[in-house]
């Protein structure tokens, strides 16, 4: 017997207010999304401006004890007049204490500071304790991150259970089937340009599956650069130049090899107009957008998703870098008659991958996994053998399986012999294997 138990949100919660917070090492953006609006919006600094990304730094002035952040913390910092703390997640992530003029302080503790002071922008219009869903994205997950922002979410009196962590990807993908159909009928591409260099987000999808199975390719272009202005206005306009043609290079190469509908420029590194040649490029048959709110509102759109599943995102699974790309089950007998049992399906986060379930076994001390990929890939069963198991008749050895991921492409399961009562004793007899998916 099987039993899963969800808890779907309630009414309330589900046509709730949600918020998307955008954060990696250097800035931090955060958008919303109240009940009866159309779309999400961003939080601006200054009132009446599009003033969205927030310096992702703490400061302590040197002259009395005063935390600030985000721009004063930069200038003050500047100026000499405060010490800054960056890296703030994955500071926390790592669990290093910091250390301030010689006094040391949890890391955890001030990313829920910075947590705290940003998000009292968005108080005025949507105070915390109204939040249904808190959606981070951010540029990797892992364990560690995921820890560190809830824990610095409880801190500000935000339950776990209405905060999510998703990649980047993810928040892409789920910018994308917000959009109109027309904005995705063939493939999207997304360049961002920050201070390192050029990386590209390609989302595509294979709609042979159901539901159909979604992807988002994600590529680091470190020949295209920022340009590092001089002030010398024909040293600028030659390496303005240089630019425009890295760019231009990167593009052929994707473009010559998909076709794209759409294309979202985002960062600080598209300011100015420097890429005149490789917008026409862009702009021959498709439509261009210049931005740098998506990822936050991609985020709100996922807590969205989280809260009430909306028809248009059922119909997809999403398969990043961190999720599963198959579905995996077996096939157990109820009531007389085969029935699959699903384990896990794909689109889940690898790290947040765990069941456990009872099952008998037939007539045989194995059972079969059947892993179906949703990439193209060609279905198998893997049998799985109970080496050592008392010999008993079919449907007198009760099994308990926990399954989890180890990674995206593999399956830690672990069994148990829990016998049948008092006429087939358990032996708790324990096996484990990992199976690459």
């Amino acid at each position: 017997m099987f039993l899963e138990r969800t808890q779907p949100a309630d009414k309330r919660r589900r046509e709730g207010a949600v918020a998307g917070y955008d954060l990696s090492g250097s800035y931090a953006q955060i958008s919303y999304w109240l009940p009866g609006e159309a779309k999400p919006e961003t939080v601006s600094q200054v009132a009446g401006e599009e003033e969205y990304r927030i310096p992702a730094l703490l400061a302590k002035r040197t002259d009395r004890d005063l935390w600030l952040y985000g721009n004063q913390a930069q200038k003050a910092a500047e100026r000499g007049e405060a010490v800054p703390v960056r890296d703030l997640l994955q500071t926390a992530a790592r669990g290093e204490e910091v250390e301030v003029a010689g006094q040391q302080y949890d890391p955890v503790a001030l990313l829920s500071l910075f947590l705290k002071r940003t998000l009292g922008l968005l108080a005025p219009i949507l105070p915390l304790d109204r939040l249904q869903a808190l959606v981070f994205t951010v540029e990797d997950v892992s364990r560690p991150a995921i820890d560190a922002l809830t824990a610095a979410a409880a801190m500000l009196q935000v339950a776990a259970d209405r905060v999510y962590v998703i990649g980047r990807g993810e928040s892409f993908f789920y910018y994308n089937i917000s959009q109109p159909e027309e904005l995705r009928i063939r493939d999207v591409l997304m360049c961002e340009l920050e201070t390192a260099h050029l990386k590209t987000l390609l989302f595509y999808v294979n709609e042979n599956t159901k539901p159909v199975a979604s992807f988002v390719e994600e590529t680091e272009w470190e020949e295209v650069r920022p340009v590092v202005w001089t002030g010398e206005e024909d040293e600028d306009s030659r390496r303005c130049a240089c630019l425009d043609q890295a760019f231009c290079r990167a593009l052929e190469q994707i473009l010559g090899e998909r076709a794209v509908s759409t294309v979202y420029l985002i960062g600080e590194g598209f300011e100015g107009e420097w890429y005149q040649e490789s917008l026409r490029l862009l702009c021959d048959g498709r439509r261009v957008f210049l931005g740098n709110n998506l990822y936050s509102k991609g985020a709100c759109y996922a807590a969205r998703q989280r809260l009430a599943p909306q028809e248009t995102g059922k119909g997809y699974a999403f398969l990043g870098k961190d999720m599963l790309r198959s579905n995996v089950g077996m096939y157990v007998s109820r009531r007389g008659a085969d029935a699959y049992l699903a384990l896990f399906d794909a689109g889940v986060n690898w790290y947040d991958a765990k069941k456990e379930c009872e099952f008998l076994l037939g007539d045989s001390s194995a059972f079969t996994l059947r892993i179906t990929p949703l990439d193209g890939k060609e279905i198998r069963e893997v049998q799985v053998a109970l080496d050592g198991l008392p010999d008993r008749p079919a449907f007198t050895s009760r099994i308990r399986l926990k399954a989890e991921l180890e990674d995206a492409a593999t399956v830690h399961i672990s069994m148990e012999d829990l016998g049948f009562g008092e006429f087939f004793p358990a032996t708790h007899k324990f096996w484990e294997e990992s199976i690459r998916l």
